[in-house]
C-alpha cells in the first residue's frame, strides 16, 4: 500500500482519467468530489493536497483519493498559530468525503488515517462527510488515541434545521410515475394545475440561463435570496456567502454543469433556482433558491422544483438531490433521506501534533509574521518567527527577523552573534551584513564594523549606505585618512534615487567636518540610521 500526495495543477490534471474511473466505481461518490468540480474550486485556493492510494507498484492505477486542505489560524490568547486540516470542498460543497473502489475501502481508511495521524494539526474537521455507515466509524477508530479526541460537531442552524439530513428523490422513468409514487394526492393535483397554468398562460414564463443571461439570472437569484436572509445572517456575512457561491456557481456554468431556471410573471421575476448538474452520476443537485416572499400563489419554489424534477426525468436523470437541510418544504416532493456527519478531531494539548507548524503553513505564518512586524506588533511577530524557526530551523528569513528583534530590544551581543552566524549561511548576505555592521557600530566595535561594511561593498560596490557607514566606522576607529577617501568618493556619486542622494549629502557633510576638525569623535558626525529591514522570501 502506497500513499502519494498530489498538490500541483499538473499532477491533478494527469490523474483525471484515473480519478473518473474511481469516481464512477464508488456508489457514494457525488459531484463535489468529481474531478471537474474540484479542478476549478481547488485551483482558486492554496495549500490543498490530495492523498492518492495505490495498492501495487509505482505506476499502477490509484484506487482511492482523499482531497484535503490546510488552513492556519491565530490563537488570540497565546499569539501562536495553529493548523486545521479540513475537507477540500469546505465552504462550498454540501457533501465531502473520499473516493474509493469498493474492494479497497478498508485499505483506504487505514492508509489515509495513518498519513493524517503523522501530520501536524490541532483540528481535523471532517465536515458534511458522506459515505456508507461504517466509513465514518472506521475513521474514528483509526484516528482517535492518546493524543487525539473527537466529538460530533454538527452545527446548529436557524429554525432547528438539521443540516446533516439531506432529502433527495430517486427518479422513476416517467413524471406520472413520480407523482403517483412520491407526492400526496393534494400536492400532486396542485403541481399539475400550476404547471398547466404556467405553460398555457402567456403572462407566465420559465426561462433557463444562457451565456447571454447568466449574469442577470444569477443576480436575480441572489437579490431575492439577500432580501430573505440578510436580516438573519447580517450584511457582511450575507455578502461574503453570495460572493463565494456566485463564484462557484459561475464555474459550474462555464463547465456546462449549472441550470438557473427563473419563474416570471408579466416580465417580473418571482423566483429562481441554482441546480448543479452531475452528468456523471445523472443527478440534479439543488444548491440555492431566491423567491419573492410577497408572492403567495402559486409558490415560485414549488413550481420551479416540480418543473425541474419533470425536466430531469425527461432527460434520463436518476436523482433529484435537495442537498443539506431538512426544511419542511422539501418533503412536499416525497424525498428519501441521506445522513451525513460532522466530526471534529482535536489534539488533546490544543497545539499542533508534533509541536510544530504543518510544513504547508510555514510560508503563510512567515508572511503573517512580517505583516505583524510592519504593523508594530513586535511581540506577536516574535512568537510567529519562533514558530517558523521551530518548524524549519534553516528558514533564514525568520531567523533574520528574530535577530532584528534582538537588536531592537537592546540585546546587542546576542544580535551580533545571530547576524554573524546568519551572514555565513545565506546565499545573498548583503542585508544581513548591513544589520551586523549596524549592530557592531552600536556596540562600538568599530574596526569589526568597518570590515563588515567592506564585505558589503565588495558584494555591492555602489551600495551608498554601506560606503557611508564604513566611513563612519573608520572615523570612529581613528582611521580618518581612509574615511576621508571614502567620503570623497561617495560625495562624487550622482543618482536620481533619493536614497542615494541622501547618503551623498551625508558624505559631503562628514567630509567637510573631518577636513575642518580632524580628531573629533563620532558624536559630531551625522547619526547612523538603524532602521531594520527584513528579508522577504
Amino acid at each position: 500500500m502506497r500513499i502519494d500526495v498530489i498538490d500541483t495543477d499538473q499532477a491533478f490534471d494527469d490523474v483525471r482519467e484515473n480519478w473518473d474511473r474511481v469516481f464512477m466505481s464508488d456508489p457514494f461518490a457525488q459531484h463535489f468530489l468529481s474531478w471537474v468540480w474540484l479542478k476549478r474550486y481547488l485551483f482558486r485556493r492554496k495549500r490543498w493536497f490530495i492523498l492518492a492510494l495505490r495498492e501495487k507498484a509505482e505506476g499502477s492505477p490509484y484506487v482511492a483519493f482523499f482531497p484535503l486542505r490546510i488552513v492556519t489560524i491565530l490563537n488570540e490568547k497565546t499569539g501562536r498559530f495553529y493548523d486545521e486540516m479540513i475537507m477540500a470542498g469546505n465552504f462550498a460543497a454540501d457533501y465531502t468525503g473520499f473516493l474509493t473502489m469498493a474492494e479497497y475501502e478498508q485499505h483506504a481508511v487505514e492508509g489515509f488515517c495513518s498519513y493524517i495521524r503523522q501530520q501536524n494539526w490541532t483540528n481535523l474537521k471532517i465536515e458534511y462527510f458522506y459515505g456508507p455507515p461504517g466509513r465514518r466509524e472506521a475513521m474514528i477508530r483509526a484516528l482517535q488515541g492518546p493524543d487525539v479526541m473527537f466529538r460530533d460537531s454538527t452545527p446548529k442552524s436557524l429554525n432547528d434545521i438539521d443540516n446533516c439530513v439531506c432529502p433527495g428523490v430517486p427518479l422513476p422513468d416517467t413524471f406520472d410515475a413520480y407523482l403517483d409514487s412520491r407526492m400526496s394526492s393534494q400536492s400532486r393535483q396542485k403541481l399539475r394545475r400550476f404547471l398547466r397554468k404556467v405553460e398555457s398562460d402567456a403572462d407566465w414564463q420559465i426561462t433557463f440561463a444562457t451565456p447571454q443571461t447568466i449574469k442577470r439570472d444569477i443576480t436575480i437569484l441572489f437579490d431575492l435570496w439577500r432580501i430573505k436572509w440578510a436580516p438573519f445572517k447580517g450584511k457582511e456575512r450575507t455578502e461574503r456567502l453570495i460572493a463565494g457561491s456566485r463564484e462557484m456557481l459561475m464555474d459550474c456554468f462555464v463547465d456546462g454543469n449549472l441550470d438557473v431556471p427563473v419563474l416570471w410573471y408579466q416580465g417580473k421575476p418571482l423566483g429562481a433556482l441554482a441546480n448543479i448538474v452531475d452528468r456523471q452520476k445523472m443527478a440534479v443537485l439543488f444548491y440555492v433558491t431566491g423567491r419573492d416572499e410577497n408572492w403567495k400563489t402559486p409558490s415560485p419554489g414549488f413550481v420551479l422544483h416540480g418543473y425541474c424534477i419533470r425536466r430531469a426525468i425527461d432527460n434520463g436523470f436518476h436523482y433529484y438531490d435537495f442537498l443539506r437541510g431538512n426544511e419542511p418544504y422539501k418533503y412536499m416532493f416525497g424525498p428519501d433521506e441521506r445522513q451525513i456527519s460532522c466530526t471534529l478531531f482535536r489534539s488533546r494539548t490544543g497545539e499542533n501534533l508534533g509541536g510544530t507548524l504543518h510544513p504547508r503553513s510555514i510560508r503563510f505564518v512567515y508572511e503573517k509574521a512580517l505583516q505583524l512586524y510592519k504593523e508594530g506588533k513586535k511581540g506577536n511577530a516574535e512568537v510567529a518567527f519562533k514558530q517558523v524557526v521551530d518548524a524549519a530551523p534553516q528558514h533564514y528569513g525568520a531567523r533574520f527577523g528574530l535577530a532584528n528583534l534582538l537588536f531592537e530590544k537592546g540585546k546587542l551581543p546576542q544580535a551580533e552573534v545571530a547576524f554573524s552566524t546568519l551572514a555565513r549561511q545565506v546565499d545573498s548576505p548583503v542585508p544581513v551584513l548591513m544589520r551586523l555592521g549596524e549592530t557592531q557600530l552600536a556596540l562600538h566595535h568599530y574596526e569589526e564594523a568597518s570590515v563588515t561594511f567592506q564585505k558589503v561593498t565588495k558584494l555591492s560596490p555602489f551600495n551608498r549606505e554601506a560606503l557611508y557607514k564604513r566611513g563612519v566606522a573608520l572615523t570612529a576607529s581613528g582611521n580618518t585618512v581612509e574615511a576621508l577617501e571614502i567620503f570623497s568618493t561617495l560625495k562624487g556619486y550622482y543618482s536620481d534615487n533619493p536614497v542615494h542622494r541622501e547618503y551623498t549629502e551625508k558624505a559631503k557633510l562628514a567630509f567637510d567636518r573631518l577636513m575642518g576638525s580632524l580628531g573629533i569623535g563620532l558624536s559630531k558626525l551625522p547619526p547612523v540610521p538603524a532602521t531594520p529591514k527584513l528579508l522577504h522570501s
